[in-house]
Order: C-alpha cells, then structure tokens, then sequence
C-alpha cells in the first residue's frame, strides 16, 4: 500500500495530558531540536509498551518495550495484582554484536513498517507458559515461570516468522524458503516441505499479499497441531527489478520480483501436509479467476478458511477447504462495481462450529456485520445502519457477545460490546473520545487496550469488560517538546473533516500562507483524535509561519461506501478536487487563509498528490515538496493500482489521465510555469521505486520547469535516520516557505 510517513503530536504535561495553547506568542522559534526529538524517538512511539498479551490466569501481562531513543525492544512482564515490571529477556542476554537480517526478514518488516529492532514480535503459548521471541533470524523459548531462555531452530540459515503449536510442545518457522518445525527443548527440527527457492517459496507471504492485502504470514497450524496449510508462491514469471547502491559500487545489487500493473503476478498454491512432513494436498479453487488470496485462517471449529479474490477485485469469495481433499466450498461471495474491501478482523469462527462473524462493504452503502451459520447463510445483522464499524476485537460464545472497534465519527474509534443474538443495543466499554484498540484474552473478560486522544499521551491499559481500569502498562515514551494546537472542523457542503493547525505566535488580524499537509488517497485517513498526529504539523506550521491543514476528502475511508469508490479509476482527480474545494470553502470561512498562498506536501501517495496539485493546478498550489511520489502507476505494483484503475491494456486513459508525467510533459506559461517542485526519494526504496522520481525529473527537465530532485542514498520508504530527517524536513520548510512568502 502507498503509505503515508507518521507524524507525531502534542506536547504533555508531567502527568502526560496534553493542554494545548496554540497561540502563545512568547513561544519559542522553531528548533531543529524538534526534528531530532522525532526521527531519535520515532515519532515519540519508542519506550511505548507494545504487543502486550495477557496469561491465561488473568496475573501477567506480557510486553514488548524498548528506551525512549534506542529502538532495541526487549520482553517485558507486569504482575497485575502489585503493578511490578521486570525485564524478562534482553537482546544483548541472548547475542552479542550488532542484530543481522536476513534479505527475506528485512522486505517481511519493510512489508509490515516495522520500525523496532531487537524482538520485533512476541508470541505467547496457548497455556501461558511460554513465551516466543526472535533475533537476528535465531529463536528463542522463554519459560516464564523460571526465565529460562532455550534456542530453537539451530539449523544454519535464519528462520522466519517462528509460531507455536496449539500445544505449545512446538515451534513451526521458515527456513530457506521452506517450512520446518522444532520441538521447544532445543532437539532436532524436522523439515516438512521441499523444493523451496528464491522464485518458489513455502511458507511465505508474497509480496502482494503483505503490501496490499495485509496479510504477512504463509502458514498456519492446524487446530490439533497435526497439519500445516501453508502458501506456495512461484515468482518464476513475475517482472524482477534491481536496486543497485551507487555509493557502494562494489556491492552486488539486490533484484526483487516486483508485480507491475498489467504484468504476471505470483502464481499461488496452498496445501495441506502433515506437521511430521509427507505428501501435500493441494487446495482446489479457480486459480486463473482469483489470483489473490487476501485472508487465511485455521480456525477452531471450522474449517480452514481462504479469502480469494478476482485480480480485478470486483469479486471475492470465503471458502471451506476440506482438509483431507483440498476441495472447496463458497461460503461467501461479495460483488461490488468499484472494488471489494478487505476487513483482515473476520471471518472469526465461533469455536462450537455453530457459524461465524462477517463483515463487508461490498455493494454498499456502509460496513456490515453479521453472523453467518456454517454453511455460509446469513443468520442476521449484527449493527444498525451508519455504526461505523471498523473491527471485530473479541467473540465470546459462551456469553453470545462480540467486542467491535466502531465509530460513526471517522477521527475516532470506540469499543463496543453486541450481542450475537440480535438483543438489545449496543454498549459502549471504554473512552467516548480518541483512538482506542484491543486485545482480549482467553477468557474474554479482560484486555489490553490501546487509547490515545487530542488531550493525552496514548497509554496501555489493561481493563475489564465492566469499564474498570486493572493497571497501565508503564511508558518510557517522551512526551514532545512542542505544544500542537489542533482545530477540527467540518468543512463545505461534504462536510470534509479537516485538523487546523496554526503557527505559535498566531495573530487573528493577519493573512497567513496555508499549507495542505496531503495524503488524499484511498484506504488512509490523516485526521485523527491522536496527539501523536500532529507534531511535525506544529512544527511545520513554526518554522513556515503559515497555518497548515490536513483533510480527508472525497475517496478516503470511514465515510460509507460511496464515498470511498468515487476515487475509482480517478486516482488523481477525485482527490485533488476535493482538497481544491474544501480549501475554498477554507478560505471563505476563515478570511485569515490567504488562498493566494498556498503549498502542499506529503510521502508516498502523499508524495503523488502533492506533485499532481502543483502540476495540475497550478492555480491553486504555489509549491509543493513531494517525498517518494508514485509517478506513472503502471510503474506501481498490480493488486493496488488494478483496483484503483483497473488493467492498462483495458483501462489506458484512466492510467494517462492519473499519470504525473501526463501534466510534467504539459507545456505551461506565466507564473504556472515557476511553480517549484522539491521531489525527495530512497534510492533503495522497493515500494515506490526511485525510478519514479528519475522519470519525473526527466519529464520535468525535458518540458524546462523548475524542480529540485533529491535522491537518499541507500533509503527505502521508510526514512527513519536522524541527521537524514533533519535535513529533509528543513529543506521541506525551506522550500514551502521561501514560495510562500508575502511579495512586495
């Protein structure tokens, strides 16, 4: 997916509530301090508690931590009847000298925007005895009632993505790109599959699957811990690209297969084969119809489960793999004109086998829940119309309850409690207010829940289902240094929701120049009630002078079903004219925003939209600061750009037409053509890949208008060095504020 770079938020007091006070005009000038504070804590989520689990017995709540401004995580424990916190396990206990990545480990965190080192992720066993951690491609058991550390997987090679059996007697994980299983004692592992290869791989998620589908992970267990399914990926016909570091020439470059619009993506099998190795079974579905498989489970109860999609998208079906034939059966078949959405929460399995939870947009106008019985019927719907529904957090079948993540506000997110039989409304567990997420433990009756609002630092807590607060999980986070002043609004006739954020210093007698912080695109929203969004807001709203807005418009989520598709084969049209429109309806509300003055910037798709409004409105946009921008989308990756535009055989005008080489090649006179465009991109970037910067440039030298390319050597998408992004986002600044400025 073309993600947008976090950004981060508000500054806490000492009991780490944030008020507010955008308007002090003693304030501080901007300082590059600010800048460091956010690349060395990145974002201010370092020291944050993450991936916290709950034991069985309700006494222990596991977790991953690291320092404030060292992004090494260790294995953490809390006893929730003294609130005490140990260091259970260290990297630096287990290995010395630096963490080493294998090439498969570092594109599966690059896949997944993983920002940590150290354990990345922590799996707990099913009876909380133990507990699962990785480093450096070496796994480790943790017995957690004695500390004991035990190396699993002591082959040669580095293994990936390691998971226990049901039993947690086992531990299953990828070893040059096959699958393998080791008893948790440290005996000998047994491999199960064979043939595994650069091109043909078993037991891991493609590239496709993990960038766009939200799926990281090429194999399950099976409930009874006797099979596996798992994903055979064939890249054998996929195009293949190379990122080549010119600062280190005598390095070999790295070639990855990358799926290009129009182009063969991965073939895929999946099939079934015992955990002791054999003969697999292969699933039997329409492969050539529904290339895709977006959702795979092995649920107790049930089946196991497979989401398929056509390479279109307009059509998806859940099915039922039978396990002893591979054969498969429809339980779900959603259609939608636009594309069919992906809900990665369902479906979720009653473990009575009694039916299960479903959720789709698909055909409109909103998000639908609803239970289903096991042979896929629709038993009813489970929310009223406009709930908001974003996720399923827990099912309990003994209570016939569900926990959801839901909101009707689309800056928001709450947990509510449902029941699975139609009775009584909804109930609210938890804050009215903020971003709030959750994980539930066996017995259904505590979580761990993750909320953070415009007034406070997020924080961990773990809480009971009647709203009481057992403990939060201890911080090292920082709180920023920089105080962010946040209005949200609804704006124009759409009523876009749109977070404005001032300089310090602000006077209400003068115009100021206004920035368009931009995503724009779809599947992402930019204005949230999270102080954590909003720092590098403040500060670009400093160290320019000018007011800065962020703004979901026309084709983002949250905002039903219509909404969202109107982006359908508009990939640039549907966005710019929203945000050209609601900065209209901006300026005619707030006189104080100088529409003579505007400029744009953003990363990713972020990065494409800023280079489009300069290009393509030049009336509107005086400069603009693209970072990794998607140039020509037939140079993006297929399951993404087909379901926007469709195939570029089929579909080549909408491709032109959303194009940034479409407008760089346009010939423009007057102050359109002095409009300057800054273009910043990692040259080892295998997302959107640098080549898209380079024909940008070209186009945009060949047609003499004024550009600034800035290539960062050795970078993917994910910028996170600080001297890096020190100098990056004053060049950004810069930029936006030398074009920006009042003119005599």
């Amino acid at each position: 997916m073309v993600a947008p770079v976090p950004s981060a938020g508000a500054v806490a007091e000492k009991d780490d509530s944030l008020h507010p006070s955008p308007y002090d005009p003693r304030a501080a000038a901007p300082d590059v301090e600010i800048l460091r504070q956010l690349a060395q804590t990145r974002s201010f989520r370092l020291g944050m508690p993450s991936d916290a689990h709950l034991t069985p017995d309700g006494k222990t709540v596991l977790f991953l931590r690291s320092p404030s401004r060292d992004p090494v995580q260790s294995l953490w424990a809390m006893d929730l009847a003294t609130g005490a916190a140990r260091e259970l396990v260290s990297p630096a206990s287990l290995t010395a000298g630096p963490e080493t990545l294998s090439p498969e480990e570092r594109v599966r965190r690059e896949r997944m925007r993983v920002r940590t080192r150290g354990f990345t992720s922590l799996e707990l066993s099913e009876d909380g005895a133990r507990a699962l951690v990785t480093l450096s491609g070496r796994v480790w058991v943790v017995d957690l009632a004695t500390g004991k550390t035990t190396e699993v997987a002591t082959g040669k090679g580095a293994a990936i993505d390691p998971r226990f059996s049901r039993d947690g007697k086992r531990v299953a994980f990828v070893r040059d790109d096959d699958l393998h299983v080791a008893p948790v004692d440290g005996g000998r592992e047994t491999q199960i599959t064979r043939g595994g290869s650069e091109r043909v791989t078993h037991g891991l998620a493609e590239f496709v699957a993990g960038e766009e589908l939200d799926r990281h992970r090429g194999f399950w267990w099976s409930p009874d811990g006797a099979r596996f399914l798992y994903e055979e990926a064939d890249t054998t016909h996929v195009d293949v690209l190379t990122i080549a570091d010119p600062f280190h020439t005598d390095q070999p470059a790295q070639r990855i297969a990358y799926p290009r619009p129009g182009r063969p993506n991965a073939d895929l099998r999946f099939g079934i084969v015992s955990s002791a190795g054999g003969a697999t079974t292969w699933v039997q579905w329409d492969h050539s119809r529904f290339p895709y498989v977006a959702q795979v489970s092995w649920p107790k109860g049930g089946p196991p489960l497979l989401y398929v999609l056509e390479r279109l998208q307009r059509v998806g079906q859940l099915l039922a793999v039978d396990p002893a034939t591979g054969k498969t059966r429809v339980l779900v078949e959603d259609r939608d004109d636009a594309w069919v959405n992906i809900d990665p929460s369902v479906p979720r399995w009653l473990p009575d086998g009694s039916g299960f939870l479903w959720a789709s947009d698909a055909g409109g106008p909103d998000w639908r829940l609803e239970l289903r019985d096991p042979s896929g019927k629709l038993v009813r719907s489970l929310l009223p119309a406009g709930f908001g529904y974003v996720a399923v957090a827990d099912v309990d079948e003994k209570t016939r309850t569900a926990v959801i993540e839901a909101s009707a506000d689309p800056t928001a997110t709450s947990l509510w409690r449902i029941s699975l039989d139609g009775s009584g409304a909804p109930q609210r567990i938890g804050p009215e207010r903020g971003e709030v997420s959750a994980r539930f433990d066996e017995s259904h009756t505590m979580f761990v829940m993750r909320e953070e609002s415009l007034e406070s630092m997020p924080r961990v807590l773990v809480r009971s289902l009647d709203g009481t607060t057992a403990r939060e999980l201890p911080s090292l986070s920082e709180a920023p240094k920089l105080l962010a002043g946040v209005e949200m609004e609804e704006v124009g006739p759409d009523h876009v929701r749109v977070a404005i954020v001032r300089p310090h210093g602000y006077r209400p007698d003068r115009r100021y120049a206004v920035i368009d912080s931009a995503y724009g695109g779809p599947h992402a929203t930019v204005v949230s009630q999270s102080a954590l969004a909003y720092v590098r807001t403040q500060w670009m709203a400093d160290a320019t002078g000018a007011i800065v807005v962020s703004m979901d418009a026309r084709g983002t989520p949250r905002r039903g079903h219509d909404w969202e598709r109107a982006i359908a084969g508009k990939l640039g049209a549907v966005p710019l004219e929203g945000h050209v429109a609601t900065l209209k309806a901006l300026g005619e509300k707030h006189p104080e925003m100088d529409l003579s003055r505007v400029g744009v910037y953003g990363w990713s798709f972020g990065g494409y939209f800023s280079a489009l409004a300069v290009l393509a409105r030049p009336d509107v946009y005086r400069v603009g600061a693209a970072g990794a921008p998607p140039a020509d989308w037939r140079d993006y990756d297929t399951a993404y750009t087909e379901r926007y535009l469709g195939l570029p055989q089929e579909s080549g005008a909408a491709y032109d037409e959303s194009s940034l080489l479409t407008f760089a090649r346009k010939p423009v006179e007057g102050d359109a053509a002095a409009r300057p465009l800054l273009i910043l991109h990692g040259t080892a970037d295998d997302n959107v890949w640098f080549l898209n910067s380079l024909k940008l440039a070209d186009a945009l030298e060949r047609a003499k208008r004024p550009f600034t390319l800035v290539p960062l050597s050795g970078v993917t998408h994910m910028p996170l060095e600080e001297d890096l992004n020190e100098s990056m986002w004053l060049r950004v600044a810069d930029t936006l504020r030398d074009a920006l400025r009042e003119r005599d």
